[in-house]
């Protein structure tokens, strides 16, 4: 008859391991181990599968993300106006829009949060027109009396507003069609509409499925009459309780950022992303600032959106100072504790 007896040296040995194991542990730091950090996990809605969102794709394809330990997933919708419904609706914790329909929704008593401006341009979004619409591509005033086609609350609607006053001519003089993104470049090769008002990206589609047919209108001086920025937007949920994810996501952008000024290539990490080629790419989006910041500029523009939409009787004319009102939007904390210079509001 046998019998096993454990070594009492062994069970010394081992009782001082667990204890050193434990101790270093507790301290934080085990020199020889790695354990497996849990991961941030978040939801960014993008306004579009375009161009547009050129930086923040960047973010995404060259894994600025990742290297801040956050999986995110990317959730694509027509319009930006359709992303910052899914931020709202709680669905996610950032979306990406211009500023038309983020107008829009703090006029109605919504509170999306401005987390970042990261981008803006004044002549990505063009007015197409196709052949036999009577329009004449250097003459603005030609639209007079014609059916023109835009997403209605997006950017596009409003360019189409502030294209009219280039053209000086008022929204009385056209037959305004409220179309989604998608049914634009149908509808104006099938000559449902004369013209419509949407992204360089459609019109280019435009003029490639209707075999040279559709056309752009001139925007010699377009500049002074529009702009638009584009936009991360936050909800007041992962604002409070989610702090360094928040981080997270203004390091992402100005890593993103400076990737776009340092490479020359960076249109290759997003052209697969938004089916284009690098070429299609980096000519189109010659025409954007790349710059995460706010200014008094920016505040500018959003009241002068907002003043438009109330005059033409789009949105209510909400309680208060316009101004007031549009910078309370703006959650600029997060920026100015990463890059205090890039924050310049009043």
């Amino acid at each position: 008859m046998s019998s096993y007896k454990k070594l009492p040296s062994i069970d010394a040995a081992r009782r001082r391991l667990l204890f050193h194991i434990g101790s270093v542990a507790a301290a934080g730091a085990l020199p020889g181990v790695t354990f497996a950090q849990s991961r941030e996990q978040a939801t960014l809605a993008s306004g579009s599968a375009g161009y547009t969102w050129a930086l923040p794709f960047v973010a995404e394809s060259a894994g600025y993300w990742k290297a801040r330990n956050v999986d995110l997933k990317v959730l694509d919708f027509p319009t930006g106006r359709d992303s910052m419904q899914a931020l709202l609706a709680g669905s996610a914790n950032f979306s990406t829009t211009t500023d038309t329909p983020l107008v829009f929704a703090v006029l109605q008593g919504l509170k999306p949060g401005i987390l970042a401006n990261f981008s803006r341009y004044s002549y990505d979004m063009k007015i197409v027109a196709r052949e036999g619409s009577g329009i004449a591509a250097d003459k603005p005033a030609s639209l007079k009396g014609k059916k023109i086609g835009t997403p209605a609350g997006t950017s596009g609607q409003y360019a189409l507003a502030k294209y009219l006053e280039f053209a000086k001519l008022s929204a009385s003089d056209i037959t305004q069609v409220n179309l989604a993104p998608t049914d634009l470049i149908g509808a104006l090769v099938r000559g449902d509409i004369d013209a419509f008002s949407w992204t360089a990206q459609a019109g280019n589609a435009a003029v490639r499925q209707s075999g040279g047919k559709a056309f752009f209108l001139t925007q010699d001086g377009y500049e002074k009459f529009f702009r638009s920025h584009q936009l991360l937007l936050v909800n007041q949920n992962t604002l409070d309780t989610r702090q360094a994810l928040v981080k997270d996501a203004i390091g992402a952008l100005l890593d993103a950022e400076k990737r776009i000024a340092q490479d020359p290539a960076w249109p290759d990490l997003i052209a697969t992303r938004i089916r284009s080629t690098p070429a299609e790419v980096k000519q189109a989006t010659s025409v954007f600032e790349f710059k995460v910041g706010f200014d008094d500029s920016f505040v500018d523009d959003l009241v002068n959106q907002a003043k438009w939409a109330i005059d033409a009787k789009l949105a209510p004319a909400p309680a208060g100072d316009l101004r007031a009102l549009f910078r309370a939007a703006i959650k600029d904390a997060p920026l100015s504790a990463a890059a205090p210079d890039r924050v310049k509001l009043a």
